[in-house]
């Protein structure tokens, strides 16, 4: 039988060490198949040394179909959340980098060089060998290769220098950079997941692979017009079932259609400590509606059986009082992620430009916010107020960095206003020291959390009270982005990053346009000067602590580093901290093994990080 695995560091190495097992087992769903000889025998489908999943409570059992709920195709997230599988992964816990699709790895030369050992034997869903080509293809002939990726991913690069990749072998990928990488690891743990190319089947949509007249009329057969769309459609496993994938599931049928399927992956190369190959479950059902209304009217009817997806916590009262006929518990989750108002310090405004970059100003919106009322009235206590700044799951949090100006004090804020020249008239309301009215839009991004329209308003009304014309508006997903990126919001309503944001420095450091609380900073930072705006020295400094904290390979001084950043967001109040609210899901009675507590992060990939291959479904309970 075999025995949990250990993951030791010896000299550096990572290393997943697991006994042998005496046998193995397949899900009878598969049996069929290896009967007839369509299928080897599950010994031959796993790699030489299986990765071993510790379930959350129990071994499972096999068979069954998880339901859940979808609105269009993107909400089947096959490639990340219900894919989460990298080249290092982080542990059940959410905290540590762990081995994934790579079994050890060795970190040398202070943290210039990163080598990585492939399992051997790992094999895609179609039963060919996943070797150290196949990221040679994604880093060569996807990464560098302009037509199809036109910006170099950022976790392969330092300081815009993409990494020198080497491919010694078979099962070792190295990747060198010109300076130390702190945070390699904790990157791929997140973004390697689209690492994932097969070499073997994309080729034949590749010029580097395919004759010209060859690819030309695969590109026009397909009704394309370029070998690029061609090659982006064909990397999508919500658009292509046919490619094949190291993930547990894998879809068979594509949008229009009434139900989304995917199928277990027989060659998946994880087993439980008794060696039984995961995944538990044989098929993923998503059931395609029209809108989130109806999908938690179906959810409250007890039509899913793990499902967060979409689920808004303004029903939760209604899913409470019907989870017995529904068959469910309804769960409370924390989220991580922060719901914050951004503030643009470089308004195209030259009036309100001043006005947004004084940190005065945003002082003052954030004591006018009554966060304990907004938590009960909107989350119905289902929400803890926060300032934005991180959160606890963050290493690099401290519980103080929530305190200056979360305070309830509308008169403290009315009097910051005053000191900024925003006179009031005698009706309350404010003016510009330019003699205009004080008029501005909250923009608000459109999240899958639902409750966005009674919030914002309620925001807004705070600071009516202290004389601030804010009048809140829901814009389009896409147009929103776009005129966030390009200064056009004053201010901006989202969230932020609570976890392992040292992954992602866009959240708190000005490092591209999508660095939402500075955008034009973050294009200057980005393209080195040629476009956007040159940061003043306080937003200069969180960019050289960052790319200092990069650079650090010594724990405790990455610490400091992340902390300092951090009590400079705290105390300049870059982002106006709203709320922290919880996540609602709601998980069917025949459902197991999900844990006690989740984490809820994009950069989790929740409930990726959980291990949804260890899931299973008990058919006797109903």
């Amino acid at each position: 039988m075999l025995q949990k695995a250990l993951i030791i560091m010896l000299a550096g190495v990572a290393v997943l060490l697991c006994r042998a097992a005496t046998a193995f087992q397949e899900p009878p769903s598969l049996h069929a198949q290896v009967e007839a000889g369509a299928l080897p025998p599950v010994e031959q489908r796993l790699p030489k040394e299986p990765a071993v999943v510790a379930p959350v409570h129990e071994i499972g059992r096999y068979g069954g179909d998880w339901r859940r709920l979808a609105v269009g195709p993107l909400d089947t997230t096959l490639d990340s959340r219900l894919g989460y599988e990298p080249l290092v992964r982080w542990d059940a816990s959410g905290t540590q980098v762990i081995p994934g699709v790579a079994r050890a790895w060795e970190v040398r030369e202070e943290g210039r060089s990163y080598v990585f050992h492939l399992r051997e034997g790992l094999r895609w869903s179609d039963g060919t060998p996943l070797t150290s080509e196949d990221i040679q293809f994604y880093y060569e002939d996807f990464c560098l290769n302009k037509e199809v990726s036109p910006a170099f991913p950022s976790y392969l690069a330092i300081d815009g220098v993409p990494a020198e990749f080497r491919a010694p072998d078979p099962l070792t990928v190295e990747f060198h950079f010109q300076r130390p990488n702190g945070l390699f690891l904790e990157a791929l743990a997140v973004h390697s997941i689209f690492m994932w190319q097969p070499k073997h089947y994309l080729r034949q949509f590749h010029p580097r692979y395919t004759g010209k007249d060859e690819l030309d009329r695969r590109v026009k057969d397909a009704g394309f017009e370029h070998w690029a769309q061609l090659y982006l459609a064909r990397i999508s496993l919500r658009e292509n079932p046919d490619q094949p994938t190291l993930r547990p599931f894998q879809m068979k049928t594509v949008a229009p259609t009434p139900r989304f399927i995917a199928e277990r992956n027989p060659y998946y190369w994880k087993v439980d400590p008794a060696g039984n190959q995961l995944p538990y479950i044989d098929r993923i059902v998503f059931t395609d509606v029209q809108n989130a209304e109806i999908l938690n009217f179906k959810a409250m009817t007890g039509e899913v059986d793990f499902q967060d997806r979409n689920i808004d916590s303004a029903n939760y009262a209604l899913f409470m009082e019907n989870r017995e006929k529904g068959g469910y518990t309804v769960r409370r989750d924390a989220g991580a992620e922060p719901i914050v108002v951004y503030v643009n310090p470089c308004s195209h405004d030259e009036g309100m430009r001043p006005i947004l970059a004084d940190v005065r100003f945003r002082m003052a919106l954030s004591l006018a916010i009554n966060r304990a009322e907004l938590c009960d009235l909107i989350f119905s206590g289902l929400a803890v107020p926060a300032r934005g700044v991180a959160g606890p799951f963050d290493p690099y949090y401290r519980p103080e960095f929530e305190q200056p100006y979360a305070q309830y004090d509308p008169e403290r804020a009315k009097a910051l206003l005053d000191e900024l020249g925003l006179k009031a008239d005698a009706h309350g309301m404010r003016y510009l020291p330019d003699g205009r009215a004080f008029r501005q839009v909250l923009h608000i991004f459109p999240s899958e959390s639902g409750g966005l329209a009674d919030q914002w308003q309620l925001v807004a009304d705070y600071w009516r009270e202290i004389g601030l014309n804010i009048v809140a508006k829901v814009d389009q997903r896409g147009l929103s982005v776009l005129q966030m990126q390009n200064a056009n919001t004053d201010l901006w309503a989202y969230m932020s990053a609570g976890v392992h944001w040292t992954v992602d420095p866009i959240w708190y450091i000005p490092w591209s346009s999508f660095s939402y609380f500075a955008p034009s900073y973050g294009r200057y930072v980005d393209t080195n000067g040629k476009a956007g705006v040159k940061p003043p020295e306080e937003y200069q400094r969180l960019t050289d602590l960052y790319r200092e904290l990069t650079a650090e390979m010594n724990p405790a001084h990455k610490l400091e580093l992340g902390q300092s950043i951090l009590r400079q967001w705290s105390e300049r109040t870059y982002t106006i901290g709203i709320a922290r609210s919880d996540v609602v899901s709601l998980v069917s009675k025949r459902f197991k093994n999900v844990p006690d507590k989740i984490i809820y992060s994009y950069r989790l990939m929740t409930p990726g990080y959980i291990g949804i291959e260890q899931f299973y479904l008990d058919q006797e309970e109903k």
